[in-house]
């Protein structure tokens, strides 16, 4: 699956220390995975590396499907998928 773009809903909230749930979605060409997840409480008020903390557990959990596991099907992402991120900007 290569990964076009991702989307992450339902991870916001008032309160910072509660865990918050939420659905991380990698949307590809030919579909999309859905990952229901668990937010972990932000660390800081800014927010700002929750999204790829998230973002790795999703693909964690992506890389455990048989398919994935057994190297049937590889997971790819487009460049700017993943630029965003690493700048600071959330998905979706």
């Amino acid at each position: 699956m290569h990964v076009r773009r991702i989307t992450l809903d339902g991870f916001d909230g008032p309160e910072p220390e509660r865990m918050k749930p939420g659905t991380v979605s990698l949307v590809a060409a030919n579909g999309r995975i859905e990952i229901a997840l668990l937010a972990p409480p932000r660390v800081s008020p800014w927010r700002i590396a929750l999204p790829r903390r998230i973002l790795s557990r999703a693909i964690d959990r992506v890389m455990r499907m048989p398919e994935y596991r057994t190297g049937q099907e590889e997971l790819s992402f487009d460049e700017g998928v993943l630029t965003g991120l690493r700048m600071g900007n959330p998905p979706g």
